[in-house]
């Protein structure tokens, strides 16, 4: 697991964004596109897990984010 700043910073490559949530396992896997066009590129792991709900079960806040 790598620790990151922000989006841009980190995300410059070709690495992907990847998300689980710890309510029911779902997991979702973004490219760098996809990542700054739904979070922005500011936005740190905290943003992250604050905006993101579980596409599955609902729940909000429960996002483990790494890259």
């Amino acid at each position: 697991m790598t620790m990151f700043q922000n989006l841009h910073r980190m995300m410059s490559g070709a690495a992907t964004l990847k998300l689980a949530c710890d309510g029911c396992g779902h997991e979702a896997t973004w490219t760098t596109r996809q990542a700054i066009d739904r979070l922005g590129g500011d936005a740190t792991p905290a943003d992250i897990r604050r905006r993101l709900v579980c596409s599955d079960c609902g729940q909000p806040g429960r996002v483990r984010v790494w890259i």
